[in-house]
């Protein structure tokens, strides 16, 4: 007896030259984000450099606002990308938590012309009052689970609640990052390093278990 097996639907010549065109302008359109600005950017400025009508962008885009929209949800798609890398890698709590830190502040930086407009957007669409911040509700379980697996190393303090640690850790960032999109100039490279050292501190044993002689 022969099992049927579901194919794909075969995409067409003219919903793939839709698809494309789609994906040029939105690559465009992120393109002179990064470079000059979300407010700077217009519209006409996204459909000449992508070689397209106005009226060709808005067949596919309802507005500018719109493509920021679709920005954010590459936020998460990212901020689950440097889980895996960064928390979910060999090495010590401290060392991991770290890392997620640092490479954070560091593709934030990179995507600085966009980033604050990206984050901001995130925040004003996909939160509610009283409720953590979606971006920050991703990456607290791995951060809890990290926090825990370090407490039974003896690397963090187990004084404390490891979903509590993991809610100061993600505090402590979050303010630095606060202090950015309420200030572009704000240094959030360094401060988001100096936040890394001040947590690795906080976390550190009270009362460290003592090494093992060899042998």
């Amino acid at each position: 007896m022969r099992v049927a097996v579901a194919q794909a639907p075969i995409e067409g010549r003219r919903e793939r030259k839709k698809r494309e065109l789609r994906s040029r302008i939105y690559q465009t359109a992120q393109q002179l984000f990064l470079s000059q600005g979300f407010d700077a950017t217009t519209v006409e400025q996204v459909a000449a450099a992508a070689d397209v009508a106005p009226a060709t962008f808005f067949n596919h885009f309802q507005s500018k606002n719109a493509l920021l929209g679709e920005m954010t949800t590459e936020v998460f798609a990212h901020l689950q990308a440097l889980i895996a890398q960064c928390l979910l890698r060999p090495g010590s709590a401290q060392e991991r938590i770290i890392s997620f830190a640092e490479r954070a502040a560091l593709d934030v930086y990179a995507a600085r012309g966009v980033a604050r407009d990206v984050v901001l957007e995130l925040m004003r669409t996909r939160a509610h009052p009283g409720e953590t911040l979606p971006y920050l509700e991703r990456i607290f379980a791995p951060f809890t689970k990290t926090l825990r697996e370090g407490q039974r190393k003896g690397e963090v303090r187990d004084d404390l609640e490891a979903a509590f640690l993991a809610e100061m850790v993600l505090g402590a960032l979050n303010a630095a990052f606060i202090h950015w999109l309420n200030d572009p100039n704000y240094p959030l490279q360094q401060q988001i390093q100096q936040a890394a050292v001040f947590i690795g501190e906080a976390i550190r044993p009270t009362n460290p278990r003592p090494r093992r002689a060899p042998g």
